[in-house]
């Protein structure tokens, strides 16, 4: 027999992505618990028994837009090639995965712009871009260590790193027409590399 499915992940899972919708359509402070409710296709009275409140939506729905990114640079921290190499896998994911979000970006800045009025909100995205941080600055740290980057400061470089990264998307948001993710946050990490590598006439990878 096979196993049972786990009922209860399907159903938070359902009442996450009518929330997405729902909120990236009417906004996160005129959204309702029978919005969502309307959205999912679920009784109102589901939808508390599943969370609490509006609040405990939003911090579950960040957890699982956030998260994946997290694991995806704690996995390419172990891989087997160079710091360099890695910080341009980096990059080119990143993008990648922003162009896949495109859609969902208002409702990201939603969500930053709700964590001014909220603390439990302003807590669990400070806290993704602190653990982040803290990987980027283990991958220039392992650069530094191999011998490849040459910098006073792990951190600084790391900061840069997420700088490049959401700069670009703000910049892309106010004249897309005239910047390419992809392309600009991959030519712009390129030149942080110019000024980390340790041996300036080595090629680029």
């Amino acid at each position: 027999m096979s196993p049972k499915a786990d009922v209860s992940e399907e159903r938070k899972n359902q009442i996450l992505e009518a929330a997405k919708k729902t909120f990236a359509k009417k906004g996160i402070h005129n959204t309702r618990m029978s919005d969502i409710a309307d959205t999912s296709g679920l009784s109102k009275g589901a939808l508390y028994w599943y969370f609490e409140s509006k609040d405990a939506i939003i911090l579950s729905l960040l957890e699982k837009v956030l998260q994946p990114e997290i694991q995806d640079l704690k996995s390419l921290l172990e891989e087997d090639c160079p710091a360099e190499e890695k910080l341009l896998l980096y990059a080119e994911r990143g993008g990648q995965d922003i162009i896949g979000m495109l859609k969902w970006m208002p409702l990201m800045y939603d969500f930053i712009a709700l964590a001014f009025r909220q603390k439990k909100i302003k807590q669990a995205i400070s806290e993704y871009y602190r653990e982040n941080l803290q990987l980027l600055e283990n991958l220039i740290q392992q650069g530094i260590d191999a011998g490849e980057f040459q910098t006073d400061s792990a951190l600084d470089a790391a900061i840069t790193v997420g700088s490049i990264i959401e700069g670009t998307v703000m910049l892309w948001l106010y004249d897309p027409g005239h910047i390419d993710i992809i392309q600009h946050i991959q030519s712009n990490t390129r030149l942080l590399l110019d000024g980390l590598r340790s041996d300036p006439g080595k090629e680029h990878l």
